[in-house]
């Protein structure tokens, strides 16, 4: 008969496998339970379970009681338990009364739930018990460091959804009355570090009240009371001044754990519907399950929109730290973006860049920023992602370069002849950005004459001491008189002044080979109008290419497209 049983499960499994199903999810269950579980008469069921017993899969207890009414209390045996999981969760040994009691209220407590929630608001999607509910997550074991591995064992997890699809979740305590207040309080600080923890991100909609079931109501409030002292310490509001709500505030309230407690331990159907939980504030009415679930599934539709603001700004910080980093070290990036990337780069972000100078590009490269520290994060070698990154950047680049040269061009067209621009052109030419530093002060640059007149006021006459100061003109004009005295009738005759003056001026004079500024020889340090350090002979001044050609082929480059594969960019080190 036992083999017969055995094998028509094995084969076929029937309405005898659901009650071992519901015996191995359950672990102890009463005739009338399992009744009510599979929608079955209850001689029908007994009948099953006694052809089970037979069969050695299951066994039952009448705790408390050897005679009498006292329902029996089934459980699954070793062979029962391999059959349904093919491994045995407990050694089939005869469990303790007390253990016997506990398990069964948690069932009843999930038939109440199962049964009278959708007439209160809440359909079950869930529930686990035992070691199927205990969460498990590393957290720290003090504020100095370390971390640890936490184990919270409810007696049972509960999952719902309510009316309107939103989902909810609660975590199930049982009390028979076996539990010390100090023992509550025991479990409820475990129940406090799962919260501080916030190990409930990523498994559940929101942090889970927790619910605790127990016998009468006196002792719900005394542990609603006691729980509030140490609630209060987690989470304290100010008392001095009110503070608008803030996306920390809605987080936080989202990850706040809620204590409820009732006394209908006995009697869980009434628990379910009745207005008969008790809060931890004392001046709050009792209230219902569904109405703290609600309120639960409210606070986490409020907070959706913080955690993603908070998420977009967590994003934004990592990117930013990204972009910074290849800014410091941008030479990396050539290889993959080209020179372009690198210029543009560094451009963005100069310490010094003011979004007012009217050389600054209005550029909106911040989607193409943000896939840039992406790819560099997440995928630094998908080259398809390089070459469109390089694609956006140089069209960019060209961009920012072409409304440099226009704003120069403009300068250049109603500011005269500047020695400083004569630069400003020669790093444009070579395709590279002007900096934020450069480009500062171009708007007021020094016109030619003013910058001549430094070089002359600054001039020393060499190899002569003079009581007065000279300048240069007048130094040349006075060796020009004294030559042309010592000059013979005849070769005053064959020679004009000019010729004289002009050869002083080759040899004493240079010009700066960028902005062809007069210097003298003796100056030996770089140009004061432009900072080139180059000079040129002074009879050759007028080969350097003048500003307004210089301005011409600028503005003739800025008509093209950049080539996305290659670009004019000098990557020499220096500035020029």
């Amino acid at each position: 008969m036992s083999s017969g049983t055995t094998l028509r499960l094995r084969a076929s499994g029937g309405p005898s496998e659901q009650l071992l199903l519901l015996l191995n999810d359950h672990r102890v269950m009463t005739t009338d339970q399992l009744a009510r579980a599979t929608a079955t008469p209850a001689r029908t069921v007994l009948y099953r379970l006694e052809q089970l017993r037979s069969a050695g899969m299951v066994d039952y207890d009448r705790p408390g009681r050897h005679t009498g009414s006292a329902p029996h209390h089934w459980w699954l045996r070793l062979a029962g338990a391999r059959l349904i999981t093919g491994t045995a969760l407990t050694d089939g040994r005869r469990p303790s009364a007390m253990f016997t009691a506990h398990a069964a209220t948690i069932t009843e407590v999930w038939l109440a739930l199962r049964d009278n929630g959708p007439p209160a608001g809440l359909t079950m999607t869930g529930w686990a018990t035992d070691r199927a509910g205990w969460q498990e997550w590393d957290g720290p074991t003090s504020a100095w460091g370390g971390t640890t591995t936490k184990r919270l064992t409810p007696d049972a997890v509960y999952e719902a959804t309510l009316p309107d699809g939103r989902t909810t979740a609660a975590f199930v305590e049982i009390d028979l009355a076996s539990m010390t207040q100090n023992q509550l309080r025991a479990k409820l600080d475990r129940y406090r570090a799962y919260a501080r923890d916030q190990a409930w991100r990523g498994r559940f909609p929101h942090c889970p009240p927790l619910l605790l079931f127990t016998t009468t109501v006196h002792r719900a409030v005394t542990f609603t009371r006691n729980a509030a002292k140490h609630l209060r310490e987690d989470h304290a509001p100010s008392r001095y001044r009110r503070h608008p709500v803030t996306d920390f505030d809605l987080i936080a309230k989202h990850g706040r754990l809620i204590v409820a407690a009732t006394g209908l331990v006995r009697d869980p159907a009434r628990a379910v519907t009745a207005h008969a939980w008790n809060l931890t504030d004392p001046e709050a009415a009792e209230t219902t399950i569904t109405a703290i679930l609600t309120e639960r599934a409210t606070i986490t539709a409020a907070a959706q929109p913080a955690y993603r603001r908070e998420h977009a700004a967590e994003l934004a910080r990592q990117r930013s730290h990204t972009l910074h980093t290849l800014a410091r070290h941008p030479q990396q990036l050539e290889s993959d973006l080209g020179p372009a990337a690198v210029d543009l780069l560094a451009y963005l972000f100069d310490r010094d860049h003011d979004p007012r100078n009217p050389f600054t590009p209005d550029l909106d490269t911040s989607s193409v920023l943000a896939a840039l520290a992406d790819w560099w994060r997440h995928h630094p070698d998908d080259p398809t992602t390089a070459k469109t990154l390089r694609t956006a950047l140089t069209r960019a680049h060209h961009t920012a370069w072409s409304h440099q040269v226009h704003h120069l061009a403009h300068l250049t067209a109603t500011g005269g002849d500047r020695p400083a621009w004569y630069t400003a052109a020669a790093r444009l030419a070579r395709q590279r950005l002007l900096t934020p530093t450069e480009h500062r002060w171009l708007d007021h640059a020094q016109i030619r004459e003013d910058a001549q007149a430094d070089v002359w006021r600054d001039w020393q006459p060499p190899n002569r001491h003079y009581g007065t100061r000279l300048t240069y003109p007048q130094w040349r004009d006075e060796n020009v008189d004294r030559r042309w005295r010592a000059l013979s009738w005849w070769q005053r005759h064959h020679t004009h002044r000019d010729t004289l003056a002009a050869a002083l001026d080759d040899e004493h004079l240079t010009a700066c080979a960028r902005c062809a500024l007069t210097l003298p020889t003796n100056d030996t340090g770089t140009c004061p109008g432009c900072h080139h350090h180059q000079r040129l002979p002074h009879h050759q001044r007028h080969t350097i290419t003048p500003l307004a050609d210089l301005i011409t082929a600028l503005l003739a480059q800025t008509a093209t497209t950049p080539d996305h594969g290659t670009t004019g960019i000098s990557t020499a080190p220096g500035r020029d």
